[in-house]
């Protein structure tokens, strides 16, 4: 089949598959004579592989990790690894949802302080007329959307 048919299989662009090939997740695949990818059925199964394992939040590094457990025939071996990486991936969020609680906390707070001060006719040279200092460290918060 062709990259077009490989990636609507799995319900990505073929600029991923692609990707994919360049990262090493998907092998090279043959060439026709006129120079068209040729993928077979195994690529079409890696591929929705490695496409359900990204719509999981794992990485390529993960999925690279998996490949060989994997290998289209270990689905045992493959299925307790991905189950050890999901416990991962759930501590992770867990621990951004409390990061991102602490931050909404901040915010509030600054909030509440921005309220409590009276207008200004000028900017304080210290800014804290509409920048309040705010207790705890910097959040870093992601604000694009993760394929």
């Amino acid at each position: 089949m062709r990259i077009s048919e490989l990636a609507g299989s799995a319900g990505v662009p073929t600029s991923t598959v692609r990707y994919y090939e360049r990262v090493g997740l998907m092998g090279v695949p043959a060439r026709t004579v006129s120079g068209y990818r040729d993928y077979g059925a195994d690529a079409a199964a890696r591929l929705l592989f490695i496409t359900r394992a990204r719509r999981m939040g794992l990485s390529c590094d993960q999925i690279t990790s998996l490949l060989p457990i994997w290998a289209g025939t270990n689905c045992g071996a493959a299925q307790d690894r991905v189950g050890r990486l999901i416990g991962e991936k759930q501590a992770e969020i867990a621990e951004r949802i409390a990061e991102l609680a602490q931050f909404s906390a901040q915010l509030d707070a600054v909030r509440i302080a921005l309220e409590a001060e009276p207008l200004a006719d000028a900017c304080r040279s210290d800014l804290t007329c509409c920048v309040p200092e705010s207790q705890g460290g910097a959040v870093a918060v992601e604000l694009v959307r993760r394929p």
